[in-house]
Formats: C-alpha cells, sequence, structure tokens
C-alpha cells in the first residue's frame, strides 16, 4: 500500500518539524499543521482494513485508489517542506551561527484545510471501492511463472540479499524461508535479486518462480513448478485438466529426484502456499528442495526463518530517489543539482 507509506513519511516529516530543537514555529504554527498529522492517523486506519477483505478479490480499482491518495499525501508532502525553505535560507545567509531559525505556516491553513477535505473525500471513495471488488478468477500459467526481469535497484538491502542467499545455499537447513512487509516495500524485487544472484543459480539445478497472489490452488501452484522443471510435460500443464495433485506431485517426485531445486512463491496471501511445501514434503520429494516465500505482515503463516522489509532510512531513500530521477531525467521537486543538495543538507540539519 503506497499510501499507508505516504502517510507515515508525512506524519514523520511534522513530528520532526513540530519536535525540531532548530526551528522556532510562529504564532498558531503548530495548531495548524496538528489536523494533517491526525488526517493522516486516521487515513492509515482506513488503508488496513484491506487486509481484513478476503484474499479472492480483485483490486484494481482500490489500487488505483491507493496510488490517487499517495500522489495527494506527497504533493502536501513537497509543498510543507518548500514553503519551509524559502523562510530559513536567508537567515542562513545573514548569520551561520543562528541556533534556530523562526518560521510562519499560517499561510498554510487554508491548504492543510483542503488536504484534510481532499482525504475525506478520497477515504470515502476508498472504503466504497473496498466494498465492492469482485471476485478474482484463475490466471494462466505463463502469467505465474514470469517473474519479469530485474527492473530495478536494489538500494540499502545488499546486506539482506547476502543473509537470504546464504540461508537458501546451506546444505543443512531444508526449512521455508520468508520475506515478509507491507505492500510495495520491496519484497518481490529482493527476491528477484536472490533468483537471479550467479551463486545461487549455479548451486540450483532447477529454479521455479511462481506468481501466487490472492487466488492460487495447490494444483495450480504444482503445475506451475511442473511448467518450469519439465518443460515437456505438455498434456499434464493443460490448465482445467483430470490431473489431481497426487499425479502432478508423482511427476514432481521423479523429476527433482536427486537434484538442488529453489522455489520461489511470491506474493503469498493465504496457506495454499503452505499447503504445497507440506505436499512435496510429505511426499518425501523435498530433498534438496528449497523454499523461498513473499509475503504481506499479517498474511504470511511460516514458523520458520523469515527476513522483515522495513523502510530505508533518510540516506537510502535520496539515493533510491536520485536513481529513479537519474533513469526518469526528471528532479527532485525541480529544483537545479545545488538547490537539491541544500535543501538535503538543510532537513538534515535542521530536523
Amino acid at each position: 500500500m503506497a499510501a499507508y507509506g505516504a502517510a507515515t513519511s508525512l506524519k514523520n516529516t511534522i513530528l520532526r518539524i513540530l519536535q525540531s530543537s532548530r526551528i522556532s514555529l510562529v504564532s498558531h504554527s503548530p495548531q495548524i499543521l496538528l489536523p494533517a498529522y491526525e488526517e493522516m492517523d486516521r487515513l492509515q486506519k482506513v488503508l488496513l482494513k484491506l487486509d481484513d477483505t478476503s484474499c479472492c478479490k480483485i483490486r484494481t480499482k482500490v489500487n488505483a485508489a491507493d496510488e490517487r491518495i499517495k500522489e495527494a499525501v506527497w504533493e502536501f508532502e513537497d509543498l510543507l517542506e518548500s514553503h519551509i525553505l524559502p523562510q530559513i535560507l536567508p537567515q542562513l545567509e545573514s548569520s551561520r551561527d543562528h541556533l534556530s531559525f523562526s518560521v510562519d505556516l499560517q499561510s498554510l491553513q487554508h491548504r492543510v484545510d483542503s488536504l484534510v477535505e481532499k482525504m475525506k473525500m478520497m477515504e470515502e471513495e476508498y472504503t466504497n471501492e473496498m466494498e465492492n471488488m469482485p471476485e478474482e478468477e484463475g490466471k494462466p500459467i505463463s502469467s505465474r511463472i514470469d517473474h519479469g526481469g530485474i527492473n530495478s535497484k536494489m538500494v540499502g538491502l545488499s546486506d539482506r540479499i547476502e543473509k537470504v542467499r546464504d540461508n537458501l545455499l546451506d546444505e543443512y537447513n531444508y526449512q521455508p524461508y520468508s520475506i515478509i512487509g507491507m505492500g510495495g516495500i520491496g519484497k518481490t524485487t529482493l527476491a528477484k535479486h536472490i533468483f537471479e544472484d550467479p551463486s545461487i543459480r549455479s548451486h540450483f539445478e532447477f529454479r521455479a518462480w511462481v506468481n501466487v497472489g490472492r487466488k492460487c490452488e495447490t494444483d495450480e501452484l504444482l503445475r506451475c513448478v511442473l511448467a518450469q522443471v519439465d518443460p515437456n510435460a505438455h498434456k499434464i500443464l493443460t490448465q482445467g485438466g483430470d490431473h489431481d495433485g497426487e499425479e502432478l506431485v508423482g511427476v514432481l517426485r521423479e523429476r527433482l529426484k536427486d537434484v538442488r531445486c529453489l522455489i520461489v512463491l511470491d506474493d503469498v496471501w493465504d496457506k495454499e502456499a503452505n499447503r504445497l511445501t507440506n505436499c512435496l514434503r510429505e511426499k518425501n520429494i523435498v530433498g534438496r528442495i528449497r523454499f523461498l516465500l513473499t509475503s504481506r505482515l499479517g498474511i504470511t503463516f511460516t514458523r520458520h526463518g523469515y527476513e522483515r522489509m522495513y523502510f530505508l532510512n533518510e540516506e537510502e531513500s535520496n539515493e533510491l530517489l536520485g536513481e529513479k530521477c537519474l533513469v526518469r531525467r526528471v528532479s527532485l521537486l525541480n529544483l537545479r543539482n545545488w538547490e537539491r543538495r541544500l535543501l538535503r543538507n538543510v532537513k538534515v540539519f535542521l530536523l
């Protein structure tokens, strides 16, 4: 949920401003920001309701509403930061020995009121879309086994890659391993980098990737794995065929006998993936098979090892943002390079 992360970011920015020992807010400026903070707190509660809905729902419209909320929150946070900077710079230039800087936010009153009103309308739209989500239908195997390749740079997570990779390469550990965290925080990206890691590719004779999603039955998961470890099994791979789980497991048992295999189950929403791992283990074909799962917070079911994903720190966030700006050839807040560096330095210095 990108909107949840945006709300968290704005709340943190407001707190840093209100609690900063370097910023002296003029008159009623603190009271002006409090409604925005409280609205972000309410917004987060609304967004979290999605986790209580059925995992077999199509969330396209909900995701679109989430994106619109995120953009609106980001716009206000950019406005807030760009409003403070011009007030600080003249004071900084006049005296390098300033211990505190006076900032007046009263002119933002109507923008805060507008944000609160807009958020209430968007929350209502989001709730309505969430309550009217249609049921999801099954996906073709071809779309479930395509991980899309690595199209983004990992920032601040090299230690995570190493930790998960070492766990999967451990010859004496056959337990499933999970990457858990809120939606959009980078679980799939981390899993892709591990899946394509040279040491992983050389260690495992077979690798299988399955986009599980909110609705995926055990037989379908088995077909997706089989499609990648035994591409010649055309008849068994016919989706909707009469082949049951026992037959599919039998074919897999023969194909994976005495070989190392990594199976990545991405975006796990329910216990179907757990049934798959148990099914293979009960049939004594787990042998040298390792499972890596990604799952959202509150949905993960593993009792074994896991890696929890967190937000990037400020330095890592700036690095990631700089990478995105470089790729898209746009600048942060449309500022020149020296202004961008100054903005970052002033934020760190003051807040």
